[in-house]
């Protein structure tokens, strides 16, 4: 993990014992739906109880990953390298990650006991997965999907609620 946080030749992801390397950069469409949902997010929370950075390091039982948002409470140490505590993670999709975002991350995050949603976004067109905590605790087996301009992101978490419209995230795009 020492590794993963001390590297600045690139980006890299620690998983089940192993270091990964991962892509950096990425298109104009993955930079600017990653960024409006990040805005959108930081602009309805407060900041005194809540912190939003893009690309911070997510601690699960076997990984550290870094997704495009989190959120998680304030009080984080300030030099801490990761959270355990990612309360809304947000991936936005690139062809090669689809799999990983999809299929391995949903049941790494939902593993946090203080998650309560995943947010899976498309780069290319307002498309957006939602895996959210249910008010029985448990997350569902299949993600809400949500597609169109018109669509609208309604999370009612344990602790705030969010409204998130596809038509600004997609302003411009698809």
């Amino acid at each position: 993990y020492r590794f993963v946080a001390g590297r600045r030749d690139g980006r890299y992801e620690y998983v089940r014992g192993r270091i990964v390397q991962q892509m950096t950069g990425g298109s104009k469409g993955h930079g600017l739906v990653a960024r409006r949902i990040t805005r959108l997010i930081e602009d309805q929370l407060d900041p005194i109880q809540w912190t939003v950075l893009p690309d911070r390091g997510v601690e699960t039982d076997t990984t550290v990953r870094y997704p495009e948002a989190v959120v998680e409470p304030a009080d984080e140490p300030i030099n801490s390298l990761s959270t355990k505590r990612a309360v809304l993670i947000v991936e936005v999709l690139s062809p090669s990650t689809t799999a990983t975002d999809l299929d391995v991350k949903p049941g790494e995050y939902m593993s946090l006991a203080s998650l309560d949603a995943y947010i899976v976004a498309s780069q290319v067109e307002p498309a957006c997965l939602v895996w959210a905590r249910g008010t029985d605790g448990l997350f569902p087996a299949e993600p809400s999907e949500l597609r169109g301009h018109e669509a609208m992101i309604d999370f009612q978490g344990r602790a705030f609620t969010l409204r998130l419209p596809l038509a600004e995230i997609y302003r411009g795009i698809g």
